[in-house]
């Protein structure tokens, strides 16, 4: 009787005589009856050699097909995302908890609810760190650390729980103190820790910046004209591989121009020269009186142009409206989803037809090549983009399942990298 390989499964028994070969080596039918047949040929192993039953008397054997269905398996692939580093950046001056509602609890609950919070839901999917930053109320170096006091989280995936073990505890003490708002050395401070931190696989590295307020600098706490420093630390972390996407709420946008000097891009169209530098695009320039400001001395340290385009977005939320919160967690999801890659890289290589590749998206099956399916990059073989509905549903949080089956001819489509 042959021995069978790796895997070879036990050949066919003749009706008369011996058992036929049961492996990948041959097995020999055994002589009898004029009408026995051979075994039939048992499953190969890894060569995919089979069995040959050598013929009784008046039979014939029955031969193993080399690679044939006997052989492939179905693969499971295992989809690595490209996965994002977000830090929320929120700032916690005392105008957070002034306004009427109260800025701060809304924000909080919007992005740390367990039920409908936007951090729980994307947690799986964005390496999310935090940091709350609240500026002193005596002057300091900008580089100074006292300037501000930091809370922070390193980023992780699926780290809600431990960004709220910080995050929730903040509050206004009873004794009000005054807390400033040096948006510049906060997203300095912010963007050197995401330089220096370096997860595998890598990631694209951003801030997500949440502020109610027109910022001053370190050196001088009033005006707010502290524009300039901000827009400079945006420019510097763009440079550095760190975007920045920020989102105004609160008094930032019910009330643009409070304790902004004239001269400044205050409100809104800060948060758009923002918006520009944390995409790397230009930033449409101050007026020239705001360089003889006291934040400035005699000259501005950021980039500008005279009539730079508005290229990124600002998000703003008015917490004043009765939805407050709902609009929140949409503004905010929307804003994150921009970080999420569709775009998967597979532990395997597709050398088939990947059309036969099974990919489904929260459970459903998507198309290959179709508008809303799956797309293969065929410079590499292996990785695996999402388009237009199953992207933003991938986007929303929903798992992605790929396997591939063998071919009709039994080979298999896709093998292990």
């Amino acid at each position: 009787m042959g021995t069978g390989g790796d895997t070879a499964a036990a050949g066919g028994t003749p009706t008369t005589g011996g058992t036929g070969g049961d492996g990948a080596t041959s097995g020999t039918g055994a002589e009898g009856g004029t009408t026995s047949t051979g075994g039939s040929a048992g499953m190969g192993g890894d060569a995919g050699v089979g069995g040959m039953a050598t013929a009784g008397s008046g039979g014939s054997g029955t031969s193993g097909a080399a690679g044939g269905p006997g052989i492939c398996q179905e693969l499971s692939v295992v989809p690595t995302p490209q996965v994002p580093i977000v830090t929320i950046l929120v700032d916690t001056s005392s105008s957070m908890f002034e306004t009427m509602p109260p800025t701060w609890p809304l924000l909080y609950d919007a992005l740390m609810n367990e039920t409908d919070g936007v951090v729980p839901a994307l947690a799986p999917k964005i390496r999310f760190g935090f940091t709350s930053y609240k500026g002193a109320g005596t002057t300091h170096a900008e580089d100074d650390d006292a300037c501000a006091e930091l809370a922070t989280v390193d980023p992780a995936l699926d780290n809600s729980a431990a960004i709220d073990a910080v995050y929730g505890p903040i509050e206004w003490p009873t004794s009000h103190p005054k807390w400033e708002t040096p948006t510049g050395h906060a997203i300095t401070r912010t963007a050197a820790a995401l330089s220096a931190f370096m997860p595998d696989p890598p990631g694209p590295k951003f801030i997500l910046l949440l502020t109610d307020g027109n910022p001053n600098t370190c050196e001088v706490l009033d005006p707010q004209c502290g524009q300039d420093v901000a827009i400079k630390a945006a420019q510097d972390a763009y440079a550095a591989g760190v975007g920045l996407f920020v989102l105004g709420v609160g008094d930032i946008v019910a009330q643009p121009n409070n304790g902004c000097p004239t001269s400044g891009r205050c409100g809104a169209l800060h948060l758009q020269d923002l918006a520009n530098a944390g995409v790397g695009a230009p930033v449409h320039a101050p007026s020239d009186t705001f360089v003889y400001e006291a934040c400035n001395g005699d000259a501005l340290l950021g980039t500008y142009e005279a009539e730079a385009p508005d290229v990124g977005t600002p998000f703003t939320v008015d917490t004043r409206n009765e939805n407050a919160k709902a609009e929140l967690v949409s503004t905010l999801t929307g804003l994150l989803a921009n970080v999420i890659s569709c775009t998967v890289e597979m532990d395997a290589r597709v050398t088939g037809d990947p059309a036969l590749g099974m990919v489904s998206v929260g459970g459903s099956p998507i198309a290959y090549g179709g508008t809303d399916g799956w797309a293969l990059d065929m410079s590499t073989l292996y990785n695996v983009t999402l388009q237009g509905a199953a992207c933003e549903t991938f986007k929303g949080g929903a798992t992605l399942d790929i396997q591939f089956p063998c071919d009709p001819s039994g080979k298999p489509i896709a093998v292990r990298r």
